[in-house]
């Protein structure tokens, strides 16, 4: 059972400790920061640049490689929380007994994973803004036009990598194995996914095998209301479909570790 008192005590410790570690706080916060700054400095802010056609697809979607390189790189904070920071943690609290011990003082694993998540959503917020704020100052770039969409894509995403970091936490028995897995999925998911090169400029076989991985349908997600295309309803669906499929399976494998 999760009391209240017992969760805001393990999120105040989680976000102690999550400070402390660097290669959470360069991966979460940095790396898309960077990233997005090194490709809107390459890729230009040109208005002109935003009708591009590569594959009979919109290049940018539309906007200037600036503005869709913003929207973008907000979706791989959630993918970095969710592959790399939530597995690494928890697969690395089973290593150390932890769990055992809190299940051994009668507190429940889920008043730690209720924390991990919590601390994911609240550093999420701090990199959009922080995002945001420098992409707007640097390139000027477009600001949300739909805030509550881009707050629901992130409400989605969230639950699916969620879902899938806890599946990879489940079946991983050491935090450096997590770490490993983890980044290798992360990298992966942004070479291909529409947050490096963009998916119209990808080779067909490329395309399609991000189409099917979930940090496409999050950059989708968050893209369409922060451009003003309205939301997709096929991307959330799809995160839907993810959570389900790996949540399902990792809610019963991690209850019985």
């Amino acid at each position: 059972m999760i009391t209240i008192r017992g969760f805001l005590a393990m999120t105040r410790a989680e976000f102690r400790l999550f400070r402390r570690e660097p290669f959470s706080i360069v991966f979460v916060l940095v790396f898309p920061l960077m990233m997005m700054l090194l490709l809107s400095a390459v890729l230009g802010n040109d208005q002109a640049d935003a009708q591009d056609v590569a594959n009979g697809m919109l290049v940018w979607r539309g906007v200037t490689p600036a503005s869709y390189y913003a929207a973008a790189s907000v979706a791989v904070i959630i993918a970095a929380l969710g592959l790399m920071t939530l597995p690494t943690n928890l697969a690395g609290y089973r290593e150390r007994g932890i769990l055992r011990r809190l299940r051994a003082s009668s507190v429940s694993v889920w008043v730690l994973v209720s924390a991990q998540l919590t601390l994911a959503m609240v550093t999420f917020v701090a990199g959009a803004l922080i995002m945001g704020l420098v992409a707007s100052l640097a390139y000027d770039t477009l600001v949300p036009k739909d805030l509550i969409g881009v707050m629901v894509a992130f409400v989605f995403g969230t639950a699916a990598f969620g879902a899938l970091g806890l599946l990879l936490a489940s079946v991983v028995r050491t935090s450096r194995s997590a770490q490993g897995i983890g980044l290798l999925l992360f990298l992966t998911m942004w070479l291909i996914s529409g947050t490096a090169p963009p998916r119209a400029m990808l080779p067909s076989g490329l395309r399609d095998l991000g189409g099917v991985l979930p940090l496409t349908p999050l950059v989708t997600a968050v893209q369409d209301p922060w451009f003003g295309l309205g939301w997709s309803t096929t991307s959330l669906a799809i995160l839907t479909a993810y959570t389900f499929a790996a949540g399902i399976p990792a809610l019963w494998l991690f209850g019985r570790d």
